[in-house]
């Protein structure tokens, strides 16, 4: 029997009535200037949002990887200020593992190589680590003595954290272990499997944002009147609307196609190829919303600002756009032309 390749209806009516309740503006504001909000996380933990996609008789919540990718699109779209793609990243390293999973906020490490493993002591230092400031484990693989790589769980109370922010004001930290005890488990998983998920899942926040773009700048040049009639009826304006339209749809249809594909299999071009659009895709979004907004797009109280640094900021999470093509194209290379990769409805060539 086929897997389920749709979102569940009413985990998308859920998700998008739930999180536009409750993370207005105002709200995502404030926990940029404060930090971490427990109240916030446990609201999102009641609805069992972090872990959708993650057995439930192995901790998680159920549902696919498209009711996943549904959570993600939604929480972009709503610049949801808590660490869900990061949470649900860390349960799949545990579950792939064997490991059990336990409620609370959860990050990775998506570059471990600064780590060292001795025994089940950790040691060593890692960069960029989202939302270590707040998550109560950090999630990694790293390489014992043997050079065999070990799923590894660590208390983040137990490490140094020094304190930094990403483009749109979030926890991105640095971290220190000293000789840290940790929980580790064998498991077949690699880093670049790691980073493969976490380029989908970014990928459809990205998408989220776009949409979320284009319905607010589409809103403002209906309103907003110049010249006795609104700025949405100039074709200059249009054009950046159709840009808009047409750079959320084709992210959220690339994702979505990644999405169907990685249930069948590893599904690697079709991620890279996602994330590679929604890098590229984010860039126009942004200028195509700031031009058609003019000086009240750059406003600390208009809310164009909190996607548009998001977006900015994610175009460098799990690959950039440059080392995603690199990747593309050495792959085209290998396999000496692009039709099959572009028309096979199932994950194709390698990357």
């Amino acid at each position: 029997m086929s897997e389920v390749v749709r979102r569940d209806p009413d985990l998308v009516r859920l998700v998008t009535e739930f999180f536009s309740q409750t993370f207005t503006p105002d709200v995502v504001t404030t926990v940029e200037n404060a930090g971490f909000s427990p109240g916030l996380w446990s609201s999102v933990e009641q609805l069992g949002l972090p872990l959708i996609g993650i057995e439930e008789d192995l901790g998680g919540s159920g549902g696919s990887l498209l009711d996943l990718l549904a959570v993600g699109h939604g929480a972009g779209e709503y610049a949801v200020p808590l660490p869900l793609a990061e949470t649900s990243l860390a349960a799949w390293l545990l579950t792939c593992a064997g490991a059990p999973v336990e409620p609370g906020p959860m990050t990775v490490i998506t570059d471990s190589t600064r780590l060292r493993l001795d025994g089940n002591r950790l040691s060593g230092t890692a960069g960029d680590v989202a939302w270590a400031r707040g998550a109560t484990r950090v999630v990694a693989i790293v390489e014992d003595g043997s050079g065999s790589s070990r799923v590894v769980s660590v208390n983040a109370a137990d490490l140094d954290i020094e304190a930094g922010t990403d483009l749109a004001g979030m926890p991105r930290d640095r971290i220190s272990a000293a000789h840290v005890e940790v929980q580790t488990w064998a498991g077949d998983v690699t880093a670049d499997a790691l980073l493969l998920r976490g380029a989908l899942l970014r990928s459809a926040q990205m998408a989220g944002a776009m949409t979320a773009a284009f319905d607010l700048t589409k809103r403002y040049v209906e309103q907003r009147v110049q010249f006795g009639q609104p700025i949405g009826a100039f074709q200059s304006v249009q054009t950046h609307i159709v840009e808009l339209a047409q750079a959320s749809a084709s992210t959220t249809l690339s994702v979505d196609r990644a999405g169907a594909a990685a249930l069948r299999g590893p599904a690697s071009f079709e991620i890279v190829a996602a994330k590679s659009l929604a890098n590229r895709n984010a860039g126009l979004a942004v200028r195509a919303a700031h031009q058609a907004h003019g000086a009240i797009g750059m406003t600390r109280e208009y809310s164009l600002q909190l996607l548009s640094r998001r977006l900015q900021g994610w175009r460098g999470d799990f690959g950039d756009e440059m080392t995603l093509n690199m990747r593309l194209g050495a792959a085209m290379a290998r396999e000496r032309g692009i039709a099959a990769a572009v028309t096979s409805v199932g994950s194709t060539v390698a990357v």
